[in-house]
This record gives C-alpha cells, structure tokens and sequence, in this order.
C-alpha cells in the first residue's frame, strides 16, 4: 500500500495539475482514423513520466483488420538508448470517435488518447487527463505532434490556446528534441 501512494505522488509531480479535476475536453467530432494513420513526431509534451528523459518521439498508426489501430511509439532515452512499444488503440465510443483508449502490453499500461483536433497532414493535438482526488491533484498528458519534425510556432501557440480555454494546464508544455 505504501508503495502504491509512493508512486502515486511520483506521478503526479511531474504531470500535474493544482485541481483533482479534469476539464470538460472536446474531441474532434469528424475524426478519421484511417486519415489519422502513419507517423506523426512529437513536438512539444508536458513533464510525462514515462517520456523522461527522452527525445526524438515518434509514433506510427496502423490498421488493425479487426478495426482498432497498431500503436508503434519510439524514442531515444538518455538511460537505455534506443526504446520501442507497441500496442492497440480502440475507440471507446463510436459517437465520439476522437475519444480512444490505448493498451500496451510490455509493460503493461492503459491509457486515453482524446484527439481534440487535427488536420491530417500538419498538426494533431491530443489530451488526456487522469484525477488523483487522494492528494488533490491531476496528471495531465499532452501531446502536440506533427507529421514532420518541426511545427510552426504560430500553430504550437494556437494549439496551447484551444487547451487554455478547456482549462487544461499548457505551463509545462515544452518541445521535444528531434534531433536523432
């Protein structure tokens, strides 16, 4: 148990938010797997535990014949090098299907992936919020990604802005170096 609580803080000061709750999102209503396939780079994150110490992140989406998405995310880590997982994405609700779940299996880790808004071919901004009421506080993940290594700053900007205004916390929301 005490061990449990250990990790929870953890946790929570590196992708936290001063309230336990998380904010009302909006995914994007028209979203398109089969359009959102392929990769996309990682250009700004917020402090994610899983993701320390790492830099040039990407991800590739496939088609799974059953109808769920392959996840592929790569990174380079200052401690291991070289780091890879794989996994499957689902929507949760086909009225909503920017709104998925992703499941990896090595090591085991479930999480949402809500897709507020993209365009295809340039940008995707995508949030995920998990309250921690015991100790007051949310981990929030943020991605912004791209289909190339680098994003203009207008757009960074205007994407920081669509999650000010759902209340979700941009203070930490830095890039990722793609430098490999």
């Amino acid at each position: 148990m005490f061990s449990c609580i250990v990790v929870t803080i953890i946790l929570a000061v590196f992708s936290r938010s001063c309230s336990a709750d998380c904010p009302k999102i909006t995914t994007q209503k028209d979203f398109n797997a089969t359009k959102y396939l392929g990769v996309w780079y990682e250009i700004e994150r917020n402090n994610i535990i899983f993701e320390v110490a790492s830099k040039c992140e990407n991800a590739t989406y496939t088609a799974n014949d059953n109808g769920t998405v392959g996840v592929w995310n790569q990174a380079v880590t200052e401690y291991s090098g070289y780091y890879s997982i794989h996994g499957v994405a689902r929507v949760k609700d086909p009225t909503e299907p920017g709104a998925l779940e992703v499941i990896f299996s090595n090591p085991p880790r479930k999480g949402d992936y809500n897709v507020i808004t993209t365009d295809y071919s340039e940008y995707a901004l995508v949030y995920a919020c998990e309250p921690i009421p015991i100790i007051g506080v949310r981990m929030e993940f943020i991605w912004i990604l791209s289909r190339k290594k680098a994003l203009s700053p207008s757009r960074i900007n205007e994407l920081k802005q669509i999650l000010k205004v759902m209340g979700a916390n941009v203070e930490n929301v830095k890039p990722t170096k793609q430098d490999c």
